[in-house]
């Protein structure tokens, strides 16, 4: 009899242990939450391969490759914030990321290398090498994310870190209550993989920076020294939706990738098929064509030549010029052009002054020959 007694309350006292966890066929279920307020109420975090809404696969886990992680559908959206770093994938540069280490001992170092295989269009990637013992951590980089009242700042990087590293995020006072968040993984996998930090800065307080990205993990040595890499890194003001970027406004009246409606500023240089602009305010490598061109002279328009004060070269003088030079006075040379191009409003000037010039000489001709006729008469 105390057998049966004992099974039947040690059965009750399971029942009882585990009955949260049961799914019951009406009603809500409840994860650690006694009182659930849905079918299902999880008051925690989950883990799931994909999520499904109505049936439809909203959320996909796409496979991992042997170089490649997993592919997280959310972070292009969060894309659609004010980018404050424009060269995300380091074309030109490294994208205002800088070194991070504390300790400035040297043990750390960060350099623009090109390398094969690397998963964005520039071909180039921040690596990042440790030999020993640095701070925070094992140091890293840092990409300035500057933060402001009641702002949402996230830092998007794809990086490949080895298996048994962490990354953490470091970052100053970011308002009063702000909060940092991971919205990915962040641990090293071997592959290149997609990372993204969230910060909710506060309403109010001291606000500073933020973007302060180090590993955790065995510290490496010179003769077995820890080496990673970036492909791509930026932050985004979620705050901010994108007002100072351009965006695509194709419509039927232009078919093309690209149309600015308003008015623009750019304070760079602009290159038109071609990265480097030499300088210039306007690059294009190739053709371009236009309805009208206005170009503002700063110097005088070559008027001067009709005033009669002006000195007008002799015709001895102007073919002992072109005997010696090769070509018209105030135009460049053929050596020149292809040196360095045309200036086309100084170029003009220069026709101008050259038909004003000879329209003189013809002037000075049509005297000469009127006088020979009168004597001739």
């Amino acid at each position: 009899m105390k057998k049966i007694l004992l099974l039947a309350a040690l059965t009750l006292s399971a029942g009882l242990a585990f009955a949260q966890n049961t799914f019951p066929t009406s009603g809500n279920a409840g994860v650690n939450t006694t009182t659930p307020a849905y079918n299902l109420d999880v008051n925690g975090t989950f883990n799931a391969n994909s999520i499904s809404l109505g049936k439809q696969l909203v959320l996909p886990q796409v496979a991992s490759t042997q170089e490649r992680g997993i592919f997280n559908l959310i972070l292009p959206a969060l894309r659609s914030g004010k980018r404050l770093h424009p060269d995300e994938q380091f074309n030109n540069g490294t994208n205002s990321c800088v070194l991070y280490n504390n300790a400035g001992n040297g043990n750390v170092t960060l350099n623009r290398v090109a390398v094969t295989g690397v998963p964005n269009t520039s071909g180039y990637c921040l690596e990042i090498t440790h030999t020993g013992a640095a701070a925070p951590g094992l140091g890293g980089y840092y990409q300035p994310a500057m933060s402001g009242a009641n702002k949402t700042l996230v830092q998007l990087f794809r990086a490949k870190i080895p298996v048994g590293y962490t990354l953490n995020y470091a970052s100053n006072l970011m308002g009063t209550g702000f909060v940092r968040q991971w919205l990915t993984n962040n641990v090293g996998t071997g592959k290149w993989e997609d990372y993204a930090i969230m910060i909710v800065c506060g309403y109010t307080g001291t606000f500073s920076t933020g973007g302060y990205v180090f590993l955790t993990g065995d510290t490496p040595t010179v003769s077995t020294p820890l080496v990673w890499q970036v492909a791509s890194s930026a932050v985004y003001d979620l705050s901010d939706v994108r007002d100072n970027t351009i965006q695509n406004q194709q419509v039927a009246d232009q078919v093309a990738d690209l149309r600015i409606t308003g008015n623009g500023w750019m304070g760079g240089n602009v290159g038109i098929g071609t990265t480097d602009t030499k300088g210039y305010k306007l690059a294009v490598n190739g053709t371009a064509i236009f309805n009208k061109a206005v170009i503002k002279l700063y110097g005088n328009w070559p008027d001067y030549v009709f005033r009669k004060e002006y000195e007008l070269p002799s015709l001895t003088t102007l073919r002992e010029y072109i005997d010696k030079e090769q070509h018209l006075p105030h135009l460049p040379a053929a050596s020149q052009i292809e040196a360095s191009g045309i200036d086309l409003a100084e170029n003009q000037k220069a026709l101008v002054k050259t038909v004003e010039e000879l329209t003189l000489y013809i002037l000075q001709l049509k005297a000469e020959i009127d006088v020979l006729k009168t004597r001739i008469q």
